[in-house]
């Protein structure tokens, strides 16, 4: 039997590991609380950065998700002003140059023709087989390549200058500190004040690349994960490849003279693959040419083609150091 003084005493444990036990649970409830209140918090401005990051409002990139200007014609290179005029350009090279008010551009230094309207885009479109370069209202030079469409202001204001661009481009961007100039892509945002670079971001080929000859750029882009890495900026000497499909950025350093050499109707090669090389030839001749053997597509080609001269001629240089054989059929060249 128990006394009355040991009976309290059990009474009074019993009591206080209850109260304890309670205290713990009641510790454990609030640590989850604020941890996951933590956690929410994080998410949430990791969602609104990412979200404010990717989705700043852009004119350009509004107006050209607003409008249907086909980029895969063939024939003549079409320059498109207000979204209703149209004006052709039939020379296989061509050259526009804007004033600096943007109220009149003059088309291979013989064609000028006035513009009512200053605040609003003009976009050109260089088919396959052709080539643009384009003097920007504000001094900037921008070689197109074939198959390519720039979109652009005909005169800048606000705070920033921005173009939109689906295929390949030389840009040789005018300085101003006050107004960065922005190269906006379906893949990537570069962010530039003055330099030379080429870019490539054709909407069949798995990734945008930026090779650049001098200055500085940064790039946005959409990592693969909220956290992930969202920018990055290169120096010149510098081949920046996105992958769309792995959302993946990779830097390497190149001669970057290989990228810029079409500008000067050359293309330059170094252990290239034979695939990649005939769809870059395919473009720019603007003819068919298809690749019957696996084993020939991983081949690889160095060298210097003259692109001044026929496309039959340049296939004959290639030919000299490959294994490669082909036909003409139809107009379209099978290479086995």
């Amino acid at each position: 039997m128990l006394t009355k003084e040991e009976k309290d005493l059990l009474k009074s444990r019993i009591g206080t590991s209850i109260l304890e036990y309670r205290n713990k649970r009641r510790k454990r409830r609030l640590g989850y609380i604020v941890s996951t209140a933590a956690a929410i918090a994080i998410l949430v401005i990791s969602i609104n950065y990412t979200s404010g990051f990717y989705n700043n409002s852009s004119k350009i990139k509004d107006y050209v998700h607003t409008t249907d200007l086909d980029i895969h014609n063939n024939g003549d290179v079409k320059l498109v002003l207000n979204e209703k005029e149209e004006i052709k350009i039939t020379e296989s090279s061509s050259s526009i140059t804007y004033s600096s008010t943007g109220d009149e551009l003059d088309i291979n230094s013989s064609k000028k023709v006035a513009q009512s309207s200053k605040n609003t885009f003009n976009t050109i479109i260089v088919p396959y087989g052709k080539r643009t370069k384009i003097t920007l209202s504000e001094g900037t030079k921008v070689w197109l390549n074939s198959g390519s469409k720039l979109t652009y202001p005909v005169t800048f204001n606000g705070d920033k200058r921005e173009v939109h661009l689906i295929g390949e481009a030389i840009f040789d961007v005018r300085h101003n500190a006050e107004q960065p100039f922005y190269v906006v892509t379906n893949d990537y945002d570069i962010k530039v004040l003055g330099t030379v670079f080429n870019v490539s971001s054709y909407e069949d080929d798995s990734y945008t690349s930026t090779a650049l000859e001098r200055g500085s750029v940064e790039i946005k882009y959409q990592g693969n994960s909220i956290f992930g890495k969202s920018r990055i900026k290169i120096k010149p000497g510098t081949l920046a490849v996105y992958n769309s499909k792995v959302k993946g950025m990779k830097t390497s350093k190149v001669d970057v003279t290989k990228y810029m050499a079409w500008r000067d109707g050359k293309f330059i090669f170094k252990k290239q693959r034979m695939d990649l090389i005939i769809k870059k030839l395919s473009r720019y001749y603007n003819v068919n040419i298809s690749i019957e053997s696996e084993e020939l597509k991983s081949q690889t080609f160095s060298g210097h083609l003259d692109l001044k001269e026929s496309i039959e001629k340049v296939i004959e240089v290639i030919k000299q150091s490959t294994d490669l054989k082909y036909k003409i059929e139809n107009g379209k060249f099978v290479i086995n």
